[in-house]
């Protein structure tokens, strides 16, 4: 039988993964850079570089692979259906290298939610917080028994392509949230094919959830805020950003922390938008 509870929080404490470093259906995942994992890791975590999760689908860069091919990752991970898997990044407040922060955690949790695996959180705090606490350290690597993760049948039912996206334009019942910092929203800076936003959009930038020590502002702040661009947890959203990375992000806090029930991911963002011509662009 599972040994954790089936109502498993969004975020956990290091107390709580402390308290079960010894279980075996819990893995760890360890997001930061290899070299960092290298030097001192939560004992028994494995290292994953979460770009390793995504690749060139159907010619836009930066797509979340398939599901077959996220499960074989999963597989040489060691990882089972039934495993509580705790995602762990490297924040690092006030480091020059803060890397992804908690994008990244949100980012492979996207991988767990295409292939229905229910039991994943991400540690709150990350890595930083467990070292400010002196928990234990380890630089052995863990000794992994590759699983078989199946791939499942079906796609999962929250990622959008921009056809989907082009069909809610101009629709006053959805709301399509921007989440890259506010100028390019606006077009004042770009690095895709056009500058600008889809029509209709609002503007959320990811780094709003988040307070100055790369942690999420607590939940009554991020639902005060939320409740001012989406009028009930049911109404239909669609979040994106330039290549899905940041959006993963809002998608986390909306769906995980916040309840909202109708969430849906456009994972090709505004790099695959910019690009196609013919699709309308707002500044």
């Amino acid at each position: 039988p599972p040994s954790t509870s089936d109502n498993l929080p969004g975020l956990v404490t290091t107390q709580w993964l402390a308290d079960r470093l010894n279980n075996p259906d819990v893995k760890i995942i360890d997001l930061r850079s290899q070299p960092k994992y290298n030097a001192g890791h939560i004992p028994g975590a494995i290292s994953l570089n979460p770009e390793s999760l995504r690749g060139n689908v159907g010619g836009v860069p930066s797509l979340l692979l398939p599901a077959d091919m996220l499960a074989r990752h999963l597989s040489l991970l060691g990882i089972r259906p039934h495993d509580t898997v705790v995602l762990v990044c490297g924040n690092v407040p006030g480091d020059g290298e803060l890397g992804n922060g908690v994008r990244d955690a949100t980012l492979v949790g996207m991988a767990f939610a295409r292939l229905g695996h229910p039991r994943w959180t991400l540690l709150e705090g990350g890595h930083h917080q467990w070292i400010t606490e002196q928990r234990p350290v380890s630089q052995a690597l863990p000794v992994i028994t590759s699983s078989q993760y199946p791939a499942g049948t079906t796609e999962d039912t929250f990622t959008v392509d921009a056809q989907a996206v082009l069909l809610r334009v101009g629709d006053q019942q959805t709301v399509i949230i921007d989440t890259r910092p506010a100028d390019y929203f606006r077009g004042e800076k770009s690095d895709e094919a056009r500058a600008g936003h889809i029509p209709g959009a609002v503007n959320r930038p990811m780094k709003a959830d988040l307070g100055p020590d790369d942690r999420f502002k607590p939940v009554a702040e991020l639902e005060q805020a939320y409740s001012t661009l989406i009028p009930t947890k049911d109404t239909p959203v669609i979040v994106h950003c330039r290549t899905g990375h940041q959006a993963s992000q809002t998608f986390f806090a909306l769906t995980r922390l916040l309840g909202y029930t109708n969430v849906k991911w456009y994972d090709g963002s505004w790099s695959q938008w910019a690009a196609l011509p013919e699709f309308p662009v707002e500044k």
